[in-house]
């Protein structure tokens, strides 16, 4: 089967986190990866060190849907439907467990050109136990490396 091609990008990611009753907290990574289109979805590859961890991340997503895949020290697998709970799983040294995510609101922009130039965004409640442990804004904005 054919490599699909590949196209080098920077990306900066911005997590804001808010726990029940407690201020928000924000996180912002600057990362380097390639993006590659596969029908009508895109897919980012880059690599997260997050508390000396490291977790090779794969995002996909589209009009309708996306995902969340890390493999490294942390594996996780978090989808998102629009206004839809999804199953997905974390696992850390500690073990595995189930989480569910009901995603709020998504948006996938692309600037008009020749580039590789867009972004992503996404909030969504983090649900572990049938208990919200978090309200999660993720901003994904990524450009083509030249």
């Amino acid at each position: 089967m054919a490599q699909l091609p590949t196209t080098p990008v920077k990306l900066k990611l911005t997590t804001t986190i808010t726990h029940n009753g407690e201020k928000p907290e924000k996180l912002e990574i600057w990362s380097t990866g390639s993006i590659m289109r596969k029908r009508d979805q895109v897919y980012l590859q880059y690599e997260e060190i997050l508390e000396e961890r490291t977790m090779k991340t794969t995002l996909r997503f589209g009009n309708e849907d996306a995902i969340i895949m890390r493999n490294g020290d942390i594996k996780m697998r978090l989808p998102f439907v629009l206004k839809s709970l999804q199953r997905g799983h974390y696992e850390a040294e500690f073990g595995s467990m189930p989480v569910t995510t009901l995603t709020k609101k998504m948006l996938f922009e692309e600037e008009d050109g020749e580039k590789e130039n867009g972004r992503f965004v996404i909030n969504y409640d983090l649900i572990m136990e049938e208990n919200s442990v978090g309200n999660y804004h993720l901003e994904i904005t990524y450009t083509e490396v030249i």
